[in-house]
């Protein structure tokens, strides 16, 4: 059977007023059921914003409350056949990597599906996986090399690997996705954050920490340079 990998990201790598970069999701066989779950949640939350059940609108988490965000997120995490998967970057202890957000971003997948198959888990051990990614990020030149980047990466193994980019607005399952995105992006970068506590089962997440040797370190590498920069201004 096909597995599904659905990724959306939280905030960037130009950013200068976030430390963590989050690139997050979650991997299924039985993508329909995420699609209906949505389907039924959504009628829930126009309810309550009153926006008509006809009206076609995104409901993007940055155009939800916490409490509206968590009836989507545990419905998800309360699916058996759903497992949410995120990496997290602490761009300030980021050493080497320079490089455009398209490459930063195919490097990051790299290194979240590497982490999964570490992990072992079940839901991997099939013969294709259909990775689908959000759109609004990705650049026309870009669309293929993610697909190349991920075949030749993990060439030695037993499955195909093929990345449908998707427009969130006309796609469920992206929005699923965005929730999950948000929802780490929130629990890394806001000190005061409390929609993680809305979410009974949020330790059930696979999640890959980059760089994870100096993950979080504080003061970070950069905080480190900037002290040293300023004492030899004082010199």
């Amino acid at each position: 059977m096909k597995t599904y990998i659905v990724l959306d990201e939280s905030g960037a790598m130009h950013l200068k007023n976030e430390r963590f970069f989050v690139i997050a999701g979650f991997m299924t066989r039985e993508l329909h059921k995420v699609t209906s779950v949505h389907k039924r949640i959504e009628k829930i939350v126009k309810k309550r914003k009153n926006i008509p059940i006809t009206t076609k609108i995104e409901l993007k988490s940055s155009k939800i409350n916490d409490s509206q965000q968590a009836l989507f997120l545990n419905q998800l995490y309360a699916m058996p056949e759903v497992i949410p998967i995120a990496i997290v970057v602490d761009k300030e202890n980021l050493t080497k990597l320079k490089a455009s957000e398209n490459v930063a971003y195919n490097f990051f997948v790299k290194n979240l599906l590497k982490y999964l198959f570490e992990c072992h888990i079940p839901l991997l051990q099939t013969k294709e996986i259909e990775l689908r990614v959000d759109n609004r990020s990705i650049s026309v030149k870009a669309l293929k090399d993610l697909e190349t980047f991920l075949q030749w990466e993990f060439e030695d193994r037993d499955f195909n690997v093929t990345v449908h980019y998707l427009d969130s607005k006309d796609n469920r399952d992206i929005q699923m996705a965005d929730y999950v995105a948000n929802l780490v992006w929130k629990k890394y970068n806001c000190p005061k954050e409390s929609l993680s506590e809305k979410i009974p089962r949020y330790d059930q997440i696979y999640l890959s920490k980059f760089p994870l040797q100096n993950f979080g370190a504080n003061p970070s590498i950069k905080e480190k340079k900037k002290t040293l920069q300023r004492s030899k201004n004082m010199v």
